[in-house]
This record gives C-alpha cells, sequence and structure tokens, in this order.
C-alpha cells in the first residue's frame, strides 16, 4: 500500500487508515478533505482486494454486477458529505439531478427493496467516493448475489470474502480512532438521509467539522 512511516504502536493495517486521514482531515475539514479522504481510503481498499485476488481469493465482483448496491448502506458523516459534493459539483448535471429526485422520493417513503440513489443506468455515478461499506464489500459468488437478489428469505446467502472484511474492518478501526483524535464524529447514518439531510441544509458540514454530530439521529 505504499512506504510509510508506521508508528510501530498502531497495526500496520490501521497506520494505513491513521495516515489516510492525517493527510486529509488532519490538514483541513473542507468539503474537498472529505472527498479526498473518501477516494483514498477507496484506494486502500482496492489495493488490498486486488492483493488478494491475485492471491486466488476468487473474487466475484464486476462491472456492470450491481446486486449489491440495493442493500441499505449506512455512511461516515465525511463519506455522506464526499457524496454530497459529489452530487453537486462532479457528476454530470442531468445524472445528477435523477439521483436527487431518487433520494427525494426515498426519504418520502421506505420501501424493503430500492436501488441506489446513485445507481444510474446500472453503474454508481459516484465511484470515485463510494462509502467504505461499498468499497469493502466483496463476494465470491454472483450466482448467490442474484439469489438473494431475486428472493431475501431463501436459506442461501451471499457468500463475502471473510479475509478481505477483516482488512476493512481493521482499517475502519484505524480511520474512526484518528478522527476521534481530531475531534470529529465517526457515527454512521443510512445514505439516503444523510445526504437529504445534507442537501436540505449544507450548513450541518460547518456542524461536523465544530465537533458535534452531522445528524442528531446517527
Amino acid at each position: 500500500m505504499g512506504a510509510v512511516e508506521h508508528d510501530p504502536s498502531i497495526p500496520p493495517l490501521q497506520h494505513f487508515a491513521s495516515q489516510a486521514v492525517r493527510s486529509t482531515l488532519g490538514r483541513g475539514t473542507d468539503v474537498d478533505a472529505c472527498v479526498a479522504l473518501a477516494h483514498e481510503m477507496n484506494r486502500l481498499l482496492a489495493q488490498a482486494a486486488q492483493h488478494l485476488q491475485d492471491t486466488g481469493a476468487g473474487i466475484a465482483c464486476q462491472v456492470g454486477c450491481n446486486f449489491c448496491c440495493h442493500l441499505q448502506v449506512r455512511v461516515l458523516p465525511h463519506e455522506a458529505i464526499a457524496l454530497f459534493r459529489y452530487l453537486q459539483s462532479r457528476i454530470p448535471p442531468a445524472t445528477a439531478q435523477r439521483v436527487r429526485e431518487k433520494i427525494s422520493a426515498y426519504t418520502a417513503s421506505q420501501p424493503q427493496r430500492r436501488p441506489c440513489a446513485f445507481l444510474i443506468d446500472g453503474q454508481c455515478a459516484a465511484y470515485e467516493v463510494r462509502p467504505s461499506a461499498c468499497a469493502g464489500y466483496h463476494s465470491l459468488s454472483k450466482e448467490r448475489c442474484e439469489q438473494s437478489f431475486k428472493d431475501p428469505t431463501l436459506p442461501t446467502s451471499t457468500v463475502v470474502l471473510r479475509s478481505f472484511q477483516v482488512v476493512a474492518a481493521a482499517l475502519e478501526d484505524g480511520l474512526n480512532a484518528e478522527l476521534a483524535t481530531h475531534g470529529l464524529g465517526h457515527a454512521r447514518s443510512e445514505l439516503h438521509a444523510a445526504v437529504a439531510a445534507l442537501l436540505a441544509k449544507p450548513a450541518l458540514i460547518a456542524r461536523w467539522r465544530a465537533g458535534r454530530p452531522l445528524l442528531d439521529s446517527a
């Protein structure tokens, strides 16, 4: 994952996440720093996934497969802010409008199964800053994912790569610890609710930067 100075008191994987926070939010807590941190965590998770794939893990995830994009996702505050920023400035206007309309519809009702608002034409419109819950989820069987998607009541469930989950959990531990060091909250919120709240009240970002929760219900 790159050569960086390692604090021996911090486990290696947690150290990488800690470094990611220090190099982004540690230098400034504006929205662009949130985007940078989300991007860096995605990079670390992608490197870990590639390493496991190269050593024979048999990861089944591929472009165009989006069964897991219909699951509920809970995001960290900086991830919600990164998605908000990306939606406002990086996604093409027509696509961004479709995302906003879906978010608005989702916050007005609570269906059991729905595609992520950022899933547009079968692909993630905010892939570069997707939440760690998404970047850290890898399956070993497309068929099992499809079965679970079509009928969540089936006894068979998605076969996830446990070793990768261990890596993702360790990175999150390091991330949360470093965020706490900087006085920043790390309580997760439902993705659509968090982005909807930011669209309605961008001042929530300043509140989080001041050390308060992003959302009262987080």
